[in-house]
Formats: C-alpha cells, structure tokens, sequence
C-alpha cells in the first residue's frame, strides 16, 4: 500500500512540475509576444501608444502625443490633446491624428507647423472639418518630387485653423513611402 501511495504521489507531483513549466512557459510567451511581433498580440511602443501586431506590421490605436511627433517630425506644445490617432506601419507608415492646441499655444503650433511642412497653399482644400473653424490653412504635398529630383520620401496632407475659443484643430494624414 505504501509503494502505490509514493508512486501516485511522483506521478502528481510530476504531472504539477509539467503544468508549471507550461504556465510559465504561456506566461512569458503572452507577456512578451507583442514585442516579438506575434501576430494579434499587443504592446506598447517606445512612446507609449497601446498597439497590436497583425499578419503584415501592426497598428497603434490610440496614438500618443509622442507617436505623432516623432512620425510627423514635428514639435508641437506640450498642452496638445491628441484626440484620436492611428499609426499604421508596414513596410510603410500612415499616420492620421487629430489634435487640439489650446488658444494659449495655438501660434506657436502654427510656427511648428509651417516649419515641418512649409507654408499654408491657397485655395487648397483642407482635410479639417471647416465648421465653426476660421482663419483654414493647409500644408500638403504639392509635388510627389523633392527640390533633388528624388521622390518625397513621405505624403501628407495638414489642415488647421482657429475656432471661436482660439484654440486650435490640426488634421494631419502622412504617409511615407
């Protein structure tokens, strides 16, 4: 009687040591496989925006701050809201954000904005929904081709303007090729 109780219990104890190991196991691979690029696994990026890994790149959703800087290479306020985004990356990126400046840092998001993509275009159509918004300016590519004669290496389109309150809407759609 003895002998079958030691052997039940090596067989349970072994049967707990191969379940452990395989929790740990699926512990490490679900906390770890985003980064990996595990398809359907999330991660947070360097900036910080929450994003998931799919068959072909992955997608960040919502965008931080941060994110839309460093793809735009741009510098804007730090009292700028991001109040949606999605950053897209496969063997390319896209990036479309809209943000709010508060009426205090609106000017010098302006100056950032034209410094990142030159000046507002006359008669351009702007990708901002224009209720309620004065004073529109959109910078985009005009030219799929760079002053050297080599293709842009990105496309965009920026709209912006002022509301009522001063504050200011941007709506910027990029995408590098």
């Amino acid at each position: 009687m003895g002998r079958r109780r030691q052997k039940a219990f090596r067989v349970l104890a072994g049967i707990a040591m191969m379940a452990g190991f395989v929790l740990i196991a699926f512990a490490i691979l679900t906390r770890y496989a985003g980064t990996w690029g595990v398809p359907y696994f999330g991660f947070t990026s360097d900036r910080g925006s929450q994003c998931t890994n799919n068959l072909t790149g992955y997608v960040c959703e919502p965008t931080t701050l941060a994110e839309v800087e460093f793809y735009a290479d741009l510098d804007l306020p730090d009292d700028t809201r991001v109040v949606e985004g999605v950053y897209r990356s496969t063997h390319d990126y896209e990036l479309d954000a809209l943000l709010e400046v508060p009426a205090a840092s609106a000017p010098s998001a302006l100056k950032s904005l034209n410094e990142a993509f030159g000046p507002c275009l006359r008669n351009y159509p702007s990708p901002l929904n224009t209720e309620g918004v004065t004073t529109l300016c959109t910078m985009a590519t005009v030219d799929a081709v760079a002053e050297s004669g080599e293709p842009a290496s990105r496309l965009y389109v920026v709209g912006t303007g002022v509301r009522e309150d001063g504050s200011r809407p941007i709506y910027m759609t990029i995408r590098s090729r």
